[in-house]
């Protein structure tokens, strides 16, 4: 109420303590004359002030050692942080090296890998060379020696042997002349004779059939009757090159000989000239 008087609601220290009031002394001293025993007042005051001082005293001392535990607590903090940070990136860094030196061995491995790959190539291409070679070299050598052989035989060096046929005159009058006989020889190499020979003389291209009938020479060998032809050769071919009308065959009979034609799967001329 505005009217009504305000109490303190803090009251003071003296109050809450229920001091009793100062009583001036009887003999007309002040309140200031009077001593103070102690345990009074005085007591607070001091304990007041020291406290105030020791109050004073720790607050001075703290700051100081606060701000250096902050610092030191700073200094830690940030040293254990710089060390997580380097512990954490050394495990990537040597994770990014490692896949570096996985990429270069890689990288070696697949050029190895070519080169030996070239190397292989090179060799399989040397080896079908050398056999390409070898094959080309045994196929001339083959045709080499074939062609070798067909001069001999033609040249009359070499013995011959083959499918051919045989033919036989008899001349029992000594009248086939020759003539005849050299017809004989020139219708066998017409129908393909490769080798031929009469009477054991074997016959070549500069052989020549001289004498009389019942005395032939072939390149100065005697003949004598019955004659023997051997020719090798394709056999149908020469008998119907001698069984021609009005060929060899024909000649004889008309001399008063007689022809006989042979076909052979296999025959010999072995006579050779020297």
């Amino acid at each position: 109420m505005d009217g009504e008087p305000r109490t303190d609601e803090n009251p003071s220290p003296t109050d809450r303590r229920g001091d009793a009031p100062t009583v001036p002394p009887s003999d007309g001293s002040t309140a200031a004359d009077a001593p103070v025993e102690a345990g009074d007042d005085a007591a607070p005051e001091d304990e007041a002030s020291s406290s105030t001082r020791g109050s004073d005293s720790r607050r001075g001392w703290s700051r100081p050692v606060a701000a250096v535990a902050t610092a030191a607590v700073t200094v830690a903090l940030g040293f254990a942080l710089t060390t997580q940070i380097r512990t954490t990136a050394e495990p990537q860094d040597e994770v990014v090296g490692r896949e570096e030196d996985l990429v270069v061995i890689l990288d070696e491995i697949n050029q190895r890998e070519e080169t030996l790959r070239q190397q292989i190539g090179e060799t399989r291409q040397t080896v079908e060379d050398l056999s390409s070679g070898r094959q080309e070299s045994g196929a001339a050598l083959e045709e080499a020696r074939s062609r070798a052989q067909a001069i001999g035989i033609l040249a009359g060096t070499l013995p011959a042997s083959g499918p051919g046929l045989r033919l036989t005159v008899r001349d029992p009058d000594g009248a086939v002349p020759a003539s005849v006989v050299l017809g004989a020889i020139q219708e066998l190499r017409g129908a393909g004779a490769e080798a031929m020979e009469v009477d054991g003389v074997r016959i070549v291209v500069s052989s020549a059939v001289t004498g009389t009938p019942g005395d032939l020479r072939i390149d100065g060998e005697p003949l004598s009757a019955p004659y023997e032809f051997r020719a090798v050769g394709p056999p149908a071919a020469m008998e119907v090159a001698l069984n021609v009308s009005g060929g060899v065959v024909a000649d004889i009979g008309r001399v008063g000989g007689e022809a006989r034609v042979e076909q052979v799967d296999s025959l010999v001329v072995d006579a050779v000239v020297d």
